[in-house]
This record gives C-alpha cells, sequence and structure tokens, in this order.
C-alpha cells in the first residue's frame, strides 16, 4: 500500500477495498463493484447495509449483557 492509499468499507455492500488505486473506478464511498450500480439502487443498497450493520451491533451488545438474575 503506498501513502496515499487507505482502506476503505463501501457503503452499499461492505466490501473493504484500497483507494485511490490507479486504474480503478472506486470512489471514496463506493468499491469498484458498486460503482457500477445506478445511483437510486446504490442507495438503497446503503441503507440496507446500514440496517443490517445496525442489527449486527445489537445482537453483539445483547449477547455479551449478563443475564438479569432469576428472581
Amino acid at each position: 500500500m503506498s501513502s496515499g492509499e487507505r482502506p476503505r468499507t463501501c457503503r452499499a455492500c461492505g466490501k473493504k477495498f484500497e483507494y485511490p488505486l490507479k486504474g480503478s473506478a472506486a470512489t471514496r464511498h463506493h468499491c469498484e463493484d458498486c460503482v457500477a450500480i445506478p445511483a437510486e439502487t446504490r442507495k438503497t443498497l446503503e441503507r440496507l447495509n446500514s440496517r443490517v450493520t445496525q442489527l449486527e451491533n445489537q445482537i453483539r451488545r445483547l449477547q455479551e449483557k449478563p443475564a438479569p438474575p432469576a428472581a
């Protein structure tokens, strides 16, 4: 990885990618695969990906939380 490249996470699909890469169509927010998706569809995918991430984090927190004492 050169000095200007930084790891990024695609907002639409969640894939990790390096940005910027010479010759890549990737943008700061979208990987090379998702850049080709129409903007309206990409926006919907971003919302779905965000919601899935929220739910995964909520499940993780609930699993880490100790069970309440039995009465």
